[in-house]
C-alpha cells in the first residue's frame, strides 16, 4: 500500500488537493476536515494515503492523521459504501464524533451526515459499532493486541478490553512472570467468559 507521500501543496480545492513531489503533481482527493489541516500552497507536509484502484480508474485518498484513514478504510468495507461517499461523510465529522456517534448508536447523528439516511447510518452501527475507539487506556495496555485479536474474531472492543484488563488484574494471573503464559490464560479466559 502507499503509505504516505511528502512534497509541496500547489492548490487547495473543496474535496481534493495538489501535492508536488519530486515534479510529479498528485491529484489527492480528501475530506474537507483534512483539506482545512492541511498548510497554505507553496509549504511542505506528509500526508498519509490510500490508493485505491480499479480497471477503469486510480485514485489516491489523502488523510490528516491514522484516525481518519481508519475510519475510511472501515467505512469501505460496507456494502454501498465507496471511496468517494465514505470522504463525503467524513468531511461532516470527525472522527472522534463519529466514533462517540457509534459507541452510542446515535443514528440521528449518523444520518445527518452528507449521503447517509436512516438505512445506512443503521448498516454503519452494525458493522463498525465495538471497532473503533478514541484513545483510550486499553489502546496503551500491555495487552493491545490481545484485545485487538478478540475484537478481531468479532467481539465488542470495549467488552473485550474491560473483560482482558480485569482478567489480567485476578491475582492468579497477575503472579504469573512468564509473559507468553500469562497472555495465553488471558486470551483463553478472555474468551470464555466473552462467549458466555
Amino acid at each position: 500500500m502507499l503509505n504516505s507521500i511528502t512534497g509541496t501543496i500547489t492548490h487547495k480545492g473543496n474535496s481534493s488537493f495538489f501535492l508536488e513531489n519530486n515534479g510529479i503533481e498528485w491529484d489527492i482527493a480528501a475530506s474537507s476536515k483534512t483539506i482545512m489541516q492541511l498548510p497554505s500552497p507553496g509549504n511542505s507536509v506528509r500526508v498519509l494515503t490510500y490508493l485505491h484502484l480499479r480497471e477503469d480508474n486510480i485514485s489516491i485518498f489523502g488523510f490528516a492523521d491514522k484516525k481518519e484513514r481508519l475510519l475510511f478504510l472501515e467505512l469501505i468495507k460496507i456494502s454501498g459504501i465507496g471511496p468517494k461517499q465514505a470522504v463525503k461523510i467524513m468531511s461532516g465529522i470527525s472522527a472522534d464524533d463519529f466514533i462517540s456517534a457509534l459507541d452510542t448508536e446515535n443514528l440521528s447523528v449518523l444520518s445527518a451526515l452528507p449521503g447517509i439516511g436512516q438505512k445506512t447510518a443503521q448498516k454503519i452501527v452494525l458493522a463498525m459499532r465495538g471497532k473503533l475507539l478514541k484513545e483510550s487506556s486499553s489502546a496503551a495496555s500491555p495487552f493491545a493486541d490481545i484485545i485487538k485479536a478478540l475484537s478481531d474474531m468479532g467481539f465488542d472492543y470495549r467488552k473485550a478490553a474491560k473483560t482482558v484488563l480485569d482478567i489480567a488484574e485476578d491475582s492468579e494471573v497477575s503472579s504469573l512472570n512468564d509473559i507468553s503464559e500469562k497472555e495465553k490464560i488471558i486470551m483463553k479466559k478472555a474468551i470464555i467468559a466473552l462467549s458466555s
